[in-house]
């Protein structure tokens, strides 16, 4: 692979969605865990969740270029508000799915909040949380790429855009093929990961 393509498209894209992914995973289950434990949050962020992906996200690239300019910040906060939703989803189903004498039985136990969180509520929710993280990673590499045609002078989006306008028919099915593969790879990569740590987990 050409080294610049490596260190001018191929890198950056990674980070961006590395970032987005990692921000995207742990906001999604701290507001996840707030809006199951208190049920006001449930109340306002309810019908916000059931509709966020009708909302057009391309509709804030305008703004997002007046107020942050272009280049990694925007990318990362698109992709991250991508992949938020579905992790805080992911979250409160997991935590719903959990069986009512389970709750109880910390409370009787009177288990501390630390040692009921990830101790009894995590792990128990963890097969969801699971679901949410590789729905927050696909997010993320498919907003980071999509923003990178429009908020980046970098990036593997941005490569192929630039292919494109030029009339490069060859560099721009590479970096389709590019974009193909790294889905691929990224997805079977985290998703055996996962299952690692599961089979882990239960041993």
């Amino acid at each position: 692979m050409d080294p610049v393509f490596l260190t001018h498209n191929l890198l950056p894209s990674l980070l961006a969605i590395g970032l987005s992914f990692v921000l995207a995973g742990t906001l999604g289950i701290l507001i996840g865990l707030a809006v199951w434990t208190f049920p006001w949050a449930r109340k306002i962020l309810d019908p916000w969740l059931a509709t966020y992906y009708a909302i057009p996200t391309f509709a804030l690239y305008p703004l997002l270029v007046v107020l942050l300019g272009v280049g990694l910040l925007p990318i990362v906060l698109l992709g991250t508000l991508f992949a938020v939703v579905a992790m805080i989803s992911a979250t409160v189903d997991g935590l719903d799915a959990i069986p009512g004498s389970i709750i109880r039985l910390t409370t009787v136990l009177r288990m501390g909040s630390a040692d009921r969180l990830f101790k009894i509520l995590i792990p128990a929710a963890l097969p969801q949380i699971s679901v949410g993280l590789r729905l927050a990673l696909s997010y993320s590499l498919i907003m980071v790429l999509a923003s990178e045609f429009v908020l980046s002078t970098r990036g593997v989006g941005h490569f192929i855009s630039n292919a494109y306008n030029d009339f490069a028919i060859a560099d721009m099915y590479a970096g389709v093929l590019i974009v193909f593969t790294l889905a691929l790879s990224v997805n079977s990569a985290f998703a055996a990961f996962l299952r690692r740590s599961s089979h882990g987990a239960i041993s």
